[in-house]
């Protein structure tokens, strides 16, 4: 299709004219505007904290202490994070049938070998 081609496209000259519509019905209401989140007070997505504790001890590439990695951790994301976050996240993923983390001494940590 030729890159004209596409702004005769009948489907979407009406998906945006009734978005055109929506959006003048929004602006005329005149209702109170949703206020916008910073992207730092936003939920974190699942997983983000697991994500992290792997970017930490791959980058340091030894098993490390539960408060070493708890340390590393809220260096990376720049805010605070609950320790227990971080232990229920470890020993959660260290058993099953793909398990993430190794426990090569009490509270210390590697990642598993895939």
């Amino acid at each position: 299709m030729h890159l004209l081609g596409i702004y005769s496209n009948q489907d979407l000259q009406g998906s945006l004219s009734r978005l055109a519509k929506k959006l003048a019905a929004v602006r005329i209401s005149g209702g109170p505007r949703r206020r916008p989140v910073s992207c730092r007070r936003r939920p974190r997505r699942p997983g983000w904290m697991l994500k992290a504790v792997v970017w930490v001890l791959t980058d340091r590439s030894e098993p490390m202490h539960v408060r070493d990695i708890h340390a590393a951790v809220e260096a990376l994301v720049g805010e605070s994070v609950p320790l227990s976050s971080i232990k229920g996240g470890l020993a959660k993923n260290v058993g099953g049938s793909s398990p993430r983390f190794v426990r090569v001494a009490p509270g210390r940590y590697a990642l598993a070998c895939e």
